[in-house]
């Protein structure tokens, strides 16, 4: 099996992994969800995803460290105010897939993702504000994973059509977007970390590579907010797209060769290496 190989070697290489299976049943990408997904309209594909992590925990449940956590759904986004009792419900979802994980593995951490809310009056409250949103489950072992793109006019410019070219810092809709407003955009986990006395784990962050010097100050700006706060962080992504690859040219988008060092690959290993000597 393909997990059971990459576990293998990320083992052998000192690298934690997170489970995640991105998407589920019943929903229309691979790469994220969707409102108007069959998934939170019917029961019947929660039943499929919950299958999926009891068979996932029973297989890894005697797995070591090498697993960081067991992340349930990527980026979850409900429609309908996410209604209670209804398919809607993630917290019901989260709680339902809690249990079928607890039932075969007590020793992993399971990680759970803030939705975005659509709202019948069809306003949508995002991720972050959505942190209160939770409620968290009756487990001492839940991480709290929130993506962190704030400004979505900064971050993914130039995808899928967006304007650009976007700077930063610099004022975005009539708003100062700088260090400071990336820490105030946080609020909400700072204080959800605060009053819950939960672990946090930032699982996404990222701007487009090409950006040059404003970007990567972005990424740094975001990587130390996290250290001052205590918590946990991936870059978005290795290798995953050409847009996020940090390991090619970050001022030139037609240059697609890997590089053994770029200014971004300079920032992330820095951090790498600190985060690594205080283990």
């Amino acid at each position: 099996m393909q997990l059971d190989r990459l576990l293998d070697h990320c083992e052998k290489y000192g690298i934690d992994v997170v489970i995640d299976p991105h998407t589920a049943p019943g929903t229309e990408v691979t790469t994220t969800t969707h409102a108007t997904d069959a998934l939170w309209r019917d029961f019947r594909l929660h039943g499929q995803l919950i299958k999926l992590w009891s068979r996932i925990a029973y297989r890894y449940k005697d797995r070591g460290r090498v697993i960081a956590g067991y992340d349930l759904l990527n980026e979850p986004s409900l429609p309908n105010g996410a209604a209670r009792d209804t398919p809607a419900d993630w917290n019901l979802l989260v709680r339902k897939l809690v249990q079928v994980i607890r039932a075969v593995d007590s020793t992993h951490a399971i990680i759970v993702e803030p939705a975005s809310i659509d709202t019948p009056l069809g306003k949508q409250i995002g991720r972050l504000d959505c942190m209160e949103c939770l409620d968290p489950p009756p487990d001492s072992n839940v991480v709290y994973s929130p993506h962190m793109y704030e400004p979505a006019d900064f971050t993914l410019q130039g995808i899928g059509g967006r304007p650009e070219p976007v700077p930063y810092p610099a004022f975005i809709r009539g708003k100062l977007w700088n260090r400071v407003a990336l820490e105030r955009a946080l609020e909400p986990v700072a204080r959800f970390q605060k009053t819950r006395k939960v672990p946090i784990f930032i699982g996404e962050f990222s701007a487009p590579r090409w950006l040059g010097v404003e970007g990567n100050r972005y990424i740094r700006d975001v990587i130390e907010i996290c250290e001052e706060h205590g918590w946990s962080w991936a870059y978005h992504a290795y290798r995953e797209a050409d847009v996020w690859d940090a390991e090619r040219s970050n001022d030139d988008r037609n240059d697609h060769r890997w590089r053994l060092i770029t200014p971004r690959l300079e920032i992330l290993q820095s951090f790498f290496r600190r985060n690594r000597a205080a283990r």
